[in-house]
């Protein structure tokens, strides 16, 4: 195992103990489908679960396409192409069931949808100037089209769009919430940067990592949805850290299609980690017991680019599977999630997103090897 002993410093709030769990829970596997039942299984659960709040969506994707009337129209073409290509809207679903979980949905539920996918949308520009990446949800990216200067600039207007939009909540400590979220999100990504081609990066420095750039603005969304509602304390805690997990799991489930997943399918350009140096929790795993002359091999594959023969090592079983491995990780992590709804009162909401977390680990199911 690579060392860790290194300076650190406290990256989130939340409990460190709780990462020597997680890690615990990696060599556990469930029973799934895979291949094709897997997907259309998934495809079908996640539908479900949106059709409850269908109407809230559609007001929340008709509010965020008119966003781009606010900007200058010498660049509202490019706003438009950004928030035009519509993907699967996790984070505003999350919101708007943890609103209708916690008393009902409400006009603040959908300024917050919008604002965090706003959020989003503004890291995506910024990820795929980083990665060079040109195509996502089955288009060429801003920056395959205009170049990468333009592409980071507008992520730059999306981000002070949308934390401008938080002003407009009559509770301060909603906006307040929400910047502190959109500037660890941003240092998540500057510390992933930090520590590309890092071989002393371990598990719990990726989970770090995960938790700012994503779990925090799954969490900031399913909290603030519960401080609207006005909801106890307590609550909004338990909704807290039931963000905090599944976006944590989702990240995982992002960077394991980013190896095993299918350009096709996904619509995005696949393979970027690897090409970019960024050692995802398949690899570290494999890593982690890998042998001297396997890691040497592992390297190589890596610096030389050679993604489809380093996804194969991650695929084996000889090697303790990492990539399979990896997907249990995520899926017991939402399995965490769901138990701490327990004591939440029941409706169609609260099971909704219950529910969600099943259409997530179907979602895993699908990269099975």
């Amino acid at each position: 195992m690579f060392s860790e002993n290194y300076a650190r410093v406290a990256l989130t709030t939340h409990d460190p103990p709780r990462y020597s769990r997680l890690v615990e829970l990696f060599a556990r596997s469930r029973p799934s489908l895979t291949g094709t039942a897997a997907a259309a299984s998934a495809a079908g659960s996640l539908a479900k679960v949106a059709k409850l709040v269908q109407p809230h969506l559609e007001e929340v994707e008709a509010r965020i396409a008119q966003q781009a009337a606010a900007f200058d129209p010498a660049i509202e073409g490019y706003v438009v192409y950004a928030v035009g290509s519509r993907g699967k809207r996790l984070r505003p679903l999350l919101t708007l069931l943890a609103g209708g979980a916690t008393g009902g949905i409400n006009s603040g539920h959908i300024d917050l949808a919008v604002i965090v996918e706003l959020i989003h949308i503004a890291t995506l520009m910024h990820d795929d100037v980083m990665d060079e990446a040109e195509r996502r949800r089955a288009q060429p990216t801003a920056n395959a089209r205009w170049g990468n200067s333009l592409s980071v600039l507008l992520g730059d207007c999306l981000f002070a769009h949308a934390l401008t939009l938080s002003t407009n909540f009559e509770n301060a400590d909603i906006g307040r919430a929400i910047a502190r979220t959109a500037a660890t999100v941003c240092s998540g990504e500057m510390i992933q940067t930090q520590r590309k081609f890092d071989l002393n990066l371990g598990v719990q420095d990726y989970l770090r990592i995960v938790e700012m750039k994503t779990g925090s603005l799954f969490s900031v969304a399913a909290e603030l949805a519960a401080v609207i509602t006005e909801a106890d304390p307590g609550v909004v805690q338990r909704f807290k850290n039931f963000g905090f997990q599944i976006g944590t799991a989702y990240q995982i489930y992002d960077d394991c299609v980013d190896l095993a997943g299918n350009e096709t399918a996904t619509g995005k350009t696949l393979g970027t980690d690897l090409r970019k140096g960024k050692f995802t929790l398949p690899v570290l795993i494999f890593l982690r017991s890998a042998s001297e002359f396997e890691r040497e091999q592992c390297c190589q594959l890596v610096l030389e680019e050679r993604v489809e023969e380093m996804i194969e090592l991650l695929k084996n079983g000889a090697t303790n599977g990492a990539l399979n491995e990896s997907i249990a990780a995520g899926s017991d992590l939402i399995r965490e999630a769901q138990g701490g709804l327990d004591g939440i009162g029941s409706n169609p909401y609260a099971e909704a997103l219950f529910f969600l977390g099943d259409a997530l680990c179907e979602m895993f199911d699908q990269l099975r090897v």
